[in-house]
């Protein structure tokens, strides 16, 4: 039995990847990219690198219509508009009345 990552789609599979352009705002999509990832707390320099990856063929292909300068313009004015989202952790020692204690198994 092949396994699924190895079979080819049949004609019309409906789960077959395609490429398709379709009507819209190239700048209101890039924005709406910019914001995304700076809300999961990425940096805008991690952002900006997106930008550079022929991977990501829309950015990219902005990136290479509009400049360098134009993407961390539109970064910056986003950051400035929604900020970036941050958060830290700490890890306080249990509290003795809400955690019961084994003594068997304090000593690791």
């Amino acid at each position: 039995m092949s396994q699924p990552f190895q079979k080819q789609p049949e004609a019309g599979d409906p789960m077959e990847l395609r490429g398709l352009t379709c009507d819209g705002d190239l700048d209101f999509m890039i924005d709406c990219i910019i914001e995304e990832y700076l809300r999961m707390g990425w940096a805008a320099d991690r952002v900006l690198r997106l930008f550079e990856l022929p991977a990501y063929p829309v950015l990219h292909q902005f990136l290479r219509a509009r400049g360098v300068e134009a993407v961390r313009n539109k970064i910056e004015e986003t950051t400035r508009r929604c900020g970036v989202f941050r958060f830290r952790t700490t890890e306080a020692p249990p509290d003795p009345e809400l955690v019961e204690i084994d003594p068997a198994n304090e000593g690791g």
